[in-house]
């Protein structure tokens, strides 16, 4: 029996996207918003404009000069990426539940994942691979909140994620694509992320699979606990991955990732 809908009404408080990403995409479907307007925003929150300024000048965009204008940095990274980075800062605080910050850094690991593999292999906009990647587990936030203590242990699980997330529904009743994309729905996302939320564990379940295929593949290559054999070698092919050496991409997820953790943690 799926209790996803009923354990969500009966939350007293569901988590409120943060009001700056609120912002961020009213302006993006804004005929009127550009840069300038989106430089003020960054410049009104002192955390989110100096994060900002610091990945920009970071290996991992690697622009070859100090960059010191906020205009000048949106202009370089372009309007989504520059949304991309503020999402990764305001969601800090909801994906770093109890002061623990490992789903802040798998998300991040994630992220740049997908990024990197969408835009190396030409699969989808790397941009939009990277909010799939960064948000595919927001899920677990609202499945702490129902119990977190309870939840809190589940998570240690070091099995497989597809065979997790059954395990998962067993306990809790639903599992946490099924309350991510609900969240999504209620935050208004676009539909392409909400379907990454939601088959992320089960790609093949949607018509249109490839971002929730690449979020399932870089979820699985940046487990702490990855073993060989989880690697989905036919998914891979399925969507025109054509990877040699699946430790030397993996090697490299996490190279990015942990650039993009550094920038995003001082």
């Amino acid at each position: 029996m799926d209790k996803t809908i009923d354990l969500i009404n009966n939350l007293k408080d569901i988590p409120a996207m943060p009001h700056v990403i609120v912002k961020v995409l009213r302006m993006l479907h804004s005929e009127k918003a550009g840069v300038p307007e989106l430089a003020n925003l960054v410049r009104c929150d002192q955390a989110l404009c100096t994060k900002l300024l610091a990945l920009v000048n970071s290996a991992y965009y690697g622009f070859g000069k100090h960059i010191v204008s906020i205009n000048m940095a949106i202009s370089l990274l372009g309007f989504k990426k520059t949304m991309n980075l503020i999402i990764a800062v305001a969601m800090n605080p909801l994906l770093s539940f109890q002061g623990a910050k490992s789903l802040w850094y798998h998300s991040l690991y994630t992220a740049a994942g997908c990024e990197y593999i969408a835009e190396k292999y030409k699969l989808i906009n790397p941009d939009d691979a990277f909010v799939m990647g960064f948000l595919h587990d927001i899920g677990k936030i609202v499945l702490n909140l129902i119990d977190s203590e309870r939840y809190q242990t589940f998570m240690s699980n070091d099995i497989h994620p597809d065979l997790n997330i059954q395990d998962e529904r067993l306990k809790f009743e639903t599992d946490h694509s099924s309350t991510g994309s609900l969240l999504a729905a209620r935050w208004q996302l676009p539909e392409s992320i909400k379907d990454a939320i939601r088959y992320h564990h089960y790609p093949l379940k949607v018509e249109n699979f490839v971002g929730p295929a690449i979020v399932n593949i870089v979820n699985i290559l940046v487990q702490e606990k990855y073993q060989d054999e989880w690697f989905d070698g036919e998914l891979a092919k399925m969507i025109k991955l054509n990877v040699d050496d699946v430790s030397a991409l993996r090697e490299e997820i996490f190279n990015r990732g942990n650039i993009l953790i550094k920038e995003l943690s001082s």
